[in-house]
């Protein structure tokens, strides 16, 4: 069998990520391809990129194109295959790519007569993909958009869509890290903070990766990936299951909000130190309320590094505003509206007035942003026996359903949850890993549920930003402890997920 390497190189945040990795002088390019002549001979190896060579690469086949997508890059796979039967690929970012790993996936992959090997349960970053040249014209067959990019998971989706066409082998990790959602690439500061910490460990095998990502919780934490933001503490409903109106805020009737330049000073803040970063602007407060809503979009546009969440009831937007928001950030915004039932009678118990606003306003945002709009319901006692039927309703016009898990706020609300989701062992905080909380006036509690502010780590508006992640990291790593603070013993939002 004739095998064939191909490095994707492709992705434009590669190149400056990539560059600073660095073990023993060299980069994470380097690095896989040094991985990669173990497995093939030189004539057998295939760069896809969009820069020249750098110096030490010269000599190694290479393709360039300043502009590539899904459709350029299936027919380049099938035209450098030819002659070959198998193809092995990878990113060019992925330092830790294990060539023992690799080696017992190519010789089951032919032992078995599989069309396409993969790995399942490893982090993103230590095996390859592997297939049969022979299936490359139905790959592309199957490809909706030829213009679409190409994504991590490109092959394996189109695989997906026709599945019971192809023989599939798995490589099963002894341990399945999936839920520590991490990515073993440079592409981001986040992810190459990690393969830098990782790289220090000095592991030497795909094993040694995954006993050090089990054993040492502190490497994981690296900067924030979601910001959270109040901009505004007015509201149009007191609901029954938000704990906000409890500490003493008079929400219908609020008029605090955060000022333009502080928003841009968080943005720049938040952006300067973690580079990619998902930013929501709808902690204890409705986005439409803001006095200048489409002054934060311009704020959000000029930083292609962010992505825009905007969590609300409904009520309150224009649809002309709306028009503007697309114009302003296109698809850079998700929008999630939280319509709690689809029962009237339990919406108005649990919210207030606003059931036919809200249906209306998820109509325009779903006709404006197809693929980033999302409908919310909360599963609770008193909305659990109708999900079934806001599932059923609304999935006729969008797939984008979310059922979001009641928090009873560390008990300041009453427990109304109808099942416990927690693990059965506890790990450290996701929200203190990955999550920054800021409110109006900059302060920055401990994180969402410490609405008493018994815990603010500072103030985005006066200190760096560094100093406030560090003395949360403390906190984080009191969990990995199994020693939590009084706040943390009660949550059960620990195991909950943003971004």
């Amino acid at each position: 069998m004739k095998l064939l390497l191909v490095i994707n190189s492709i992705p434009s945040p590669l190149t400056p990520e990539a560059s600073p990795f660095r073990s023993k002088n060299r980069t994470a390019l380097e690095r896989v391809v040094e991985y990669a002549l173990q497995i093939v001979s030189r004539d057998s190896l295939v760069i896809l990129a969009k820069d020249p060579a750098p110096e030490p690469l010269e000599g190694l086949r290479r393709i360039v194109r300043t502009d590539w997508a899904l459709g350029d890059f299936l027919r380049v796979l099938r035209e450098v295959s030819v002659g070959y039967d198998t193809l092995v690929y990878v990113y060019g970012d992925c330092p830790f790519l294990d060539l023992s790993l690799t080696q017992k996936m190519i010789e089951n992959h032919h032992r078995y007569f599989a069309d396409y090997t993969f790995s399942d349960g490893y982090p993103y970053g230590l095996t390859p993909e592997i297939l049969e040249t022979r299936i490359l014209e139905a790959l592309e067959r199957l490809v909706d958009n030829p213009l679409a990019p190409i994504q991590r998971d490109s092959l394996f989706t189109l695989i997906s869509k026709d599945i019971n066409s192809f023989d599939l082998e798995t490589e099963l990790s002894p341990v399945d890290l999936r839920y520590l959602r991490i990515s073993l690439t440079t592409d981001t500061k986040r992810n190459r903070l990690l393969c830098l910490a990782l790289d220090r460990e000095n592991p030497r095998s795909a094993q040694d990766v995954l006993t050090i990502l089990q054993t040492k919780p502190e490497l994981l934490r690296t900067v924030p990936a979601y910001l959270s933001v109040q901009i505004t503490e007015k509201c149009p409903h007191i609901c029954s299951f938000c704990p906000y109106p409890i500490i003493g805020k008079d929400i219908l009737h609020a008029d605090g909000f955060m000022p333009i330049p502080a928003f841009s000073r968080v943005l720049s803040e938040g952006v300067r130190f973690c580079g990619d970063l998902v930013v929501g602007v709808s902690l204890w407060g409705e986005p439409s309320y803001y006095p200048d809503f489409l002054a934060l979009c311009e704020i959000v546009a000029s930083y292609p590094e962010v992505q825009f969440v905007v969590e609300t009831s409904g009520i309150g937007w224009k649809e002309e505003e709306l028009r503007r928001i697309k114009d302003i950030l296109g698809d850079r915004v998700t929008w999630i509206v939280d319509l709690v039932t689809e029962q009237r009678e339990w919406y108005e118990s649990l919210r207030g007035q606003g059931f036919e606003e809200s249906r209306r306003i998820v109509e325009i945002l779903i006709s404006l942003f197809p693929q980033t709009s999302y409908v919310q319901a909360v599963r609770m006692e008193e909305t659990e026996e109708g999900l079934e039927q806001f599932y059923r309703s609304w999935k006729e016009r969008t797939s984008h359903i979310i059922i979001q898990k009641y928090d009873w706020f560390s008990g300041l609300l009453s427990q109304r949850k109808v099942t416990d989701l927690s693990p059965l062992h506890r790990f450290p905080c996701w929200h203190l890993k990955r999550d920054l909380t800021v409110l109006l006036d900059g302060s920055v509690p401990l994180c969402r549920e410490d609405l008493k502010r018994e815990h603010v780590l500072g103030n985005l508006l006066h200190q760096p930003i560094e100093e406030i992640w560090e003395r949360m990291g403390k906190v984080y790593l009191d969990h990995s402890q199994e020693n939590y603070l009084a706040l943390c013993e009660r949550c059960d939002e620990y195991y909950t997920y943003n971004f």
